[in-house]
């Protein structure tokens, strides 16, 4: 046996889950995806049964595919030379032991024994099962399916069973081995000790120890850095999965639902475009809602030229190891070209591998989609095929395709095709059609690489592969345990990769925010702290989104994604990252030198550094600290201000919400959490204040000398601008801004708001809380000068006013469009009339005398009898009802009829412009 070796921070997690396992029967151990949860399960079982050398020790996990890579793993970590394959379905194997460090093996080796049943036999094998010799006492893997099936027939007691992935410990068949084993002891290992639910985990495991953070792992190189992008707010994706109503048995989306609105060509396209644009030349993963999803995603890219497979569970293990071992051989570069194109217009696939490493094709069987001809349809001489379980002699016309196992004399079929085995009346064949690979024409003896793998679900968890370059989420879901798992897939560290991009096209970023944030695991463990999607506000996009100029990976000015952070915002914002304790939005740190400061989630200092003593948080985002012993000192981490400092103890500042704003209440005062200086002898009440979502209004209702001019806009005269007082009476705050006390000088309506500052220059604020100088009070030039500036202002804001009510309403239609293909468009009637439903919601009421059935985003309705016209969906109605007939068709044309026979076709978008 090799001497395993562990980082330091697997050393530091072992000691101290060896302690608690001392101390406490059941302990579970939290480690992020990527940093060697594996590896240190291997070193924490090699110690446990050198000290008990008369135990057994278990390894239960949920799938088998997760006991298979357990079994390798400890073959790898615990054998210096290739050994045979662990020992499988009940067998019993006995490698030579060997030394570890220098001192020798003197005990006689002992075999390796299958689970015993109670009458003295064997216990009915396992396919999940395996059984190993370390240090001559048996480890054996089993999955809980079979564990839960078979505790009746298994006579031995485990000394430790350990839980892989121990965040799906969820079940009453976990809890029957506590029940069943009293005297073992438990080990869960986990990088998400949560629950969709909320509930902890103290019914099972009596403490959990944490690993460090992931920024802290990031910060010293142990795991990837990485560049977020995610889809924008107000497009048509995150649109779609807003109106997500239904959810499933674990409470997380339904599948079906996601299907029907996700699942179409245009989120496909969208998909692609967001690839091409972030991942080209990467290799990578994609997530998939459903096995249909994952096969129409990789048929779309190698549509597109891109080198994709989809692998799901009901892919042949055999073809899926393979397709995987191809994809970790794999690299790419931007020469590199991602697949060829055959005659006709096909795309070429990668050549299949052999098990031996040759061309020939002796892998697993799968079943292949026909070739294609050029007008898109299957070719008339596609090649028939032979499947695995195929007789030796196959018709001219089989539907199959040679694969391992079939005869060499099969010289009728295709040699270059691989697929998978037909089940007969299951219609398997076809719905693994789409991960069909073929040899490449003008690919010679070598390889052709595979870029990306679509899967469902098979990668979540286990899944190893360092260089692993993109990953992009192509399914949205309220589990953090998920999200977290999924883009943890790019973030182990590899020889050459400088880093990941995590392409997120479902807005998982608004749901949980960035995989590198601290997360309260504790509060998780004990059932307290339940995350889940919270509505985005102006200052959680001011948190997350960064204004800044991006050098590494540009986002162009129409593309349907926007960056949320890069890799190099990200080690800045991790220089800081020793914790000493942490809330949602800051962190308490100890710097190199020993001194305390405070930064938030950007790495910024919130607070000068300093000897501080008993520093912590208080509830609102005040800190309390001392800077002398006896001083008090209360700090507003918002408007990094100090609110007191005395040697006298007073009660603690309270935040306090009036109408849904926050102020501080301390010694008597209402304060507002902003640098400069406002306060009230009295507590406002929710009509003093006035709250627009993203800024507040106080009205003092009398005059004030604020020098601030207060102006009207009026958009029904085209944005003209006129003053209405010399003196503003209203005191502003914006959302997110914790420094300034503003004065309003003017409301542009749903476009934004103008303000004047403590240095009496304005700014025009859009509802993103962008600011942007228009003039002043004391104008150095004409275009500064006030009146000159609001004047321009109206007219430049009608403008954009209209272009985005123009845009707006080609993003409904094309919502509509998808949903009506989704089938969440119906018709309805009530009494005589008709009108028309979306998700179950009216939206046009019954008015009609009758209505069509929807043609994309459009449907023809009949005001009075003989009378047609054209609406949206929305209910907008573009071509007026006064013909005799109206046929809509794809292409967003309508052919109408007059009265008097005369046909006319009308384009429905210019008609609507």
């Amino acid at each position: 046996m090799k001497e395993i070796k562990l980082f330091d921070y697997q050393e530091d997690m072992k000691e101290r889950i060896e302690k608690a396992l001392r101390l406490h029967r059941s302990v579970m151990a939290q480690m992020p995806t990527g940093t060697g949860k594996t590896v240190l399960l291997a070193s924490v079982v090699e110690s446990f049964l050198r000290e008990h050398s008369d135990c057994n020790v278990w390894i239960v996990a949920h799938r088998r595919e997760l006991v298979s890579q357990i079994r390798e793993t400890i073959q790898r970590v615990f054998f210096e030379s290739p050994r045979p394959s662990l020992a499988k379905e009940g067998s019993t194997f006995s490698p030579s032991p060997s030394s570890s460090g220098s001192g020798d093996v003197t005990a006689p080796p002992r075999r390796s024994e299958p689970l015993r049943s109670k009458d003295g036999g064997p216990s009915k094998v396992s396919p999940d099962y395996l059984s190993a010799s370390a240090f001559n006492v048996p480890i054996k893997a089993v999955s809980i399916q079979w564990l839960s099936k078979h505790y009746d027939e298994i006579e031995e007691e485990p000394g430790m069973i350990v839980i892989d992935e121990a965040h799906h410990a969820l079940a009453k068949t976990y809890k029957e081995m506590w029940e069943r084993f009293p005297k073992a002891k438990f080990l869960g290992l986990t990088a998400t000790p949560c629950r969709l639910n909320g509930k902890g985990f103290t019914d099972l495991f009596d403490v959990l120890v944490q690993s460090w953070d992931v920024p802290e792992f990031i910060s010293k190189g142990r795991l990837a850095t990485y560049d977020f992008v995610s889809i924008k707010s107000d497009g048509v994706t995150q649109r779609l999965i807003d109106s997500l109503q239904k959810r499933g048995a674990d409470g997380d989306y339904q599948n079906k639902e996601m299907d029907m609105l996700l699942n179409k060509k245009p989120s496909i396209e969208r998909l692609y475009r967001s690839l091409e644009e972030f991942g080209k030349d990467r290799k990578g993963i994609v997530y998939a809602i459903n096995i249909n999803h994952a096969n129409a995603i990789a048929e779309f890219y190698r549509e597109h030229g891109i080198a994709a497979v989809a692998i799901d569970s009901k892919t042949p293990s055999s073809l899926r190891k393979e397709l995987i071992e191809r994809f970790k051989s794999s690299s790419f570069s931007k020469t590199h070209p991602s697949s060829l194109t055959l005659k006709g217009g096909s795309t070429a696939f990668p050549k299949p591998l052999s098990p031996q490493g040759t061309g020939d094709v002796t892998a697993p069987p799968r079943r292949s989609e026909p070739l294609r001809s050029k007008v898109g349809g299957a070719s008339k001489p596609s090649p028939d095929c032979l499947s695995a379980s195929a007789s030796k002699e196959v018709s001219k016309g089989s539907p199959y395709c040679l694969s391992a196992g079939a005869s060499k004399g099969a010289s009728k079929v295709s040699p270059d095709c691989l697929c998978g085995v037909n089940r007969l009346g299951d219609g398997l064949g076809d719905r693994l059609g789409a991960t069909c690979l073929r040899a490449a024409d003008g690919v010679a003896d070598g390889l052709a690489p595979i870029q990306v793998l679509v899967n469902v679900d098979i990668f979540s968890e286990g899944f190893d592969c360092p260089d692993v370059e993109f990953v992009q989420l192509a399914r949205p879901t309220l589990s953090l345990a998920k999200y977290l798992q999924m883009v943890g897939r790019g973030l182990r560290v590899a020889k050459g990769k400088k880093n990941c991009v995590i392409i997120d096209n479902v807005g998982q970023y608004r749901v949980f925010g960035l995989p590198s944030q601290v997360w309260n695991w504790k509060a998780t463990f004990e059932g307290r702290l339940r995350y889940s999607r919270k509505k985005e506000t102006p200052k959680e996009r001011d948190f997350f989104l960064m204004y800044g100029k991006q050098e590494t990976m540009p986002v162009g000015q129409d593309s349907e994604m926007m960056m949320v952070m890069s890799h190099e915002e990200l080690m800045q914002s991790l220089q800081y990252r020793e914790f000493a304790d942490c809330n949602d939005d800051f962190a308490i740190v100890k710097l190199n030198d020993g001194k305390m400061t405070v930064v938030n989630r950007q790495g910024e200092q919130v607070i000068e550094p300093g000897n501080y003593y008993d520093m912590k948080f208080l509830q609102g985002n005040i800190l309390s600290y001392r800077p002398r012993r006896k001083t008090v000192c209360y700090y507003d981490l918002l408007a990094r201000v100090v609110i007191d400092e005395d040697i006298h103890a007073k009660d603690a500042p309270e935040v306090i919400t009036i109408n849904k704003w926050e102020f501080i209440e301390y010694n008597g005062l209402f304060r507002s959490r902003t640098y400069e200086y406002f306060a009230l002898p009295f507590r406002p009440s929710q009509y003093d204040l006035w709250n627009y979502g993203y800024y507040l209004i106080y009205n003092f209702q009398r005059s004030t000398a604020s020098d601030c001019q207060e102006w009207i806009y009026k958009e029904e005269d085209g944005g003209s601008m006129r003053m209405h007082k010399e003196n503003s009476e209203k005191a502003c705050f914006l959302r997110g801004d914790h420094t300034h006390v503003y004065w309003l000088c003017a409301d542009l309506y749903d476009s934004g708001i103008v303000v004047m500052d403590s240095h009496e220059d304005y700014y025009f604020v859009d509802s993103s809380l962008k600011k942007t100088y228009i003039g002043c009070n004391q104008p150095k030039t004409e275009s500064e000068n006030l009146t000159v500036a609001m004047s321009r202002l109206g007219k430049h804001v009608y403008d954009m006013e209209m272009k985005r009510r123009k845009k707006q309403e080609e993003q409904e239609l094309l919502l509509m469009q998808e949903k009506s293909e989704a089938g969440h468009v119906e018709l309805y009637q009530a009494g005589k009339k008709w009108g028309v439903k979306v998700d179950g919601k009216v939206i046009v009421p019954p008015l009609y005398h009758s209505i069509a059935q929807p043609v994309g985003a459009y449907c023809a309705f009949e005001q009075i009898p003989r009378h047609w016209g054209v609406m949206t969906l929305k209910g907008k109605v573009i071509v007026d009802a006064k013909y005799e007939k109206v046929e809509i068709r794809d292409n967003g044309i309508a052919v109408v009829t007059g009265i008097t026979g005369k046909t006319q076709t009308i384009k429905l978008l210019k008609v609507k412009e």
